[in-house]
């Protein structure tokens, strides 16, 4: 290597471990960046002609290469918002870039490329969308509401729009009780009516009715039912005979278990067999439409719905109903599971998109852009969306942060070291310097 040489050769030098300089700085300036992932560097020497048969050997100086710790895990953090995220292990969040708002509809535009990320401070914004601090919006399956299935086809932006729930009226009654086998009437005869038992069931507008169920012991293992329903038409359905013990036709059934219903007054029963349903259906007009209600009373033969035991009065275990009210938007937050889940005041709880989990074959070869996002590359591979902590897919840690994965102290090392070889290379400048000074003197 002649002296010019060396001369370049620590130009190279400083060259490679300013980059690295700058690389520390940027890890420092981003340590508290949520999501963000450190830059090393890695050095690689160059070699212009080297040859061990020959003993030559010159030397070219060094080059320095990024490399990026995508894959390594920042530490959690709780955090205050029910809708950010975190992932603990492998993957990265799906997301998307707005362009532009459609001047039509008013809804934004979202560029074509897919990105990724890490930083899952999501928050809804003015038109329900979750964006997280850099402007992302999150993405993620939407799940049918009215089959539940999760729509795995393609991937959508996360938007919580609708603040209002449409009632649903009642369509199934659930009622088990134990009558008691032996009551007997005010004149110490039968017929023996109980008092009735009522539950508010709702129509399809949402609004609140009353359903009365009134029992009458009519003979040993038989009872009539009643059913009342003010403001509907009809009014009044039944009486329905109901009887206990006995046999099904098929044999014995357990004393006290329910074996046979008989159809009158607009309640229809079901067809009796041992555990088959015991029920009854019938169907009310509040003003808004035919409404169909089943009235499970439990099964044929069975002792897990109605029964008649011994007791002196009739012992209610569960009366209860499947309608609820008009909902009003009270709160929305993403699971474990990474099911987007939204709570109305009137107690119903509704799953709308499930987060998949983006993994590559090659994580540290995604591209990086602004925003602290990734975009796939040639090297990185495509991405294979999963569930959380499917087939090597990081865990989803619900209302939590992921912070940065930059050690400050490992960095301020780098720093030390870098800082030293750059002042050593730059002293092989001036050696060099001095060297090219002594052979001009020669000729002096």
């Amino acid at each position: 290597m002649t002296i010019m040489g060396a001369m370049y050769t620590g130009i190279a030098g400083m060259k490679a471990q300013a980059a690295a300089i700058a690389n520390i700085a940027d890890n420092v300036a981003n340590a508290s960046t949520p999501g963000y992932k450190g830059v090393d560097t890695k050095f690689q020497t160059m070699v212009t002609n080297s040859s061990a048969q020959a003993n030559t050997h010159s030397p070219g100086g060094v080059i320095a290469q990024a490399y990026f710790a995508n894959q390594a895990q920042g530490a959690i953090t709780q955090s205050g918002s029910p809708t950010s995220v975190a992932i603990s292990g492998a993957g990265f969040l799906a997301v998307s870039k707005a362009i532009g708002i459609n001047q039509a509809t008013g809804e934004p535009v979202f560029e074509t490329t897919d990105y990724y990320t890490r930083v899952g401070d999501f928050t809804p914004n003015a038109q329900g969308y979750l964006v997280n601090s850099s402007g992302y919006y999150l993405q993620a399956w939407a799940i049918d509401q009215t089959t539940g299935e999760v729509d795995t086809s393609r991937l959508t932006e996360v938007q919580v729009s609708d603040l209002l729930e449409a009632p649903v009226p009642t369509s199934l009654v659930d009622y088990s009780a134990n009558l008691p086998s032996e009551v007997l009437g005010a004149n110490g005869s039968l017929p023996a009516e109980l008092p009735a038992s009522s539950i508010q069931v709702y129509d399809a507008l949402g609004n609140e009715r009353t359903l009365s169920l009134t029992w009458t012991r009519i003979g040993d293992d038989r009872w009539t039912l009643e059913v009342e329903a003010s403001g509907a038409t009809p009014a009044t359905l039944g009486p329905a005979t109901v009887e206990f013990g006995g046999s099904l036709g098929l044999g014995p059934v357990t004393a006290g278990t329910i074996s046979a219903l008989g159809s009158a007054g607009g309640l229809t029963a079901t067809t009796a067999g041992v555990n088959n349903d015991a029920s009854f259906s019938f169907n009310l007009d509040f003003g808004s439409g035919n409404q169909a209600i089943r009235l499970d009373l439990g099964a044929y033969g069975n002792t897990s719905g109605s029964t008649q035991f011994a007791s002196d009065t009739l012992t209610l275990n569960d009366f209860k109903q499947n309608g609820v009210p008009q909902g009003d938007f009270k709160s929305m937050a993403i699971d474990e599971s990474g099911a987007v889940v939204v709570t109305y005041d009137n107690g119903n709880i509704r799953k709308l998109y499930q987060l998949p989990i983006a993994t590559f074959a090659n994580p540290d070869e995604l591209d990086r852009v602004d925003g602290n996002a990734f975009v796939a590359t040639p090297g990185s591979g495509a991405a294979v969306l999963k569930r959380p902590g499917e087939s090597g897919a990081g865990d989803l840690v619900s209302a939590a942060i992921e912070g940065s994965n930059v050690d400050i102290a490992a960095e301020f090392a780098k720093l030390i070291v870098a800082q030293r070889i750059y002042s050593a290379n730059a002293r092989i400048i001036t050696a060099a310097d001095e060297l090219l000074q002594e052979i001009i003197n020669i000729k002096r």
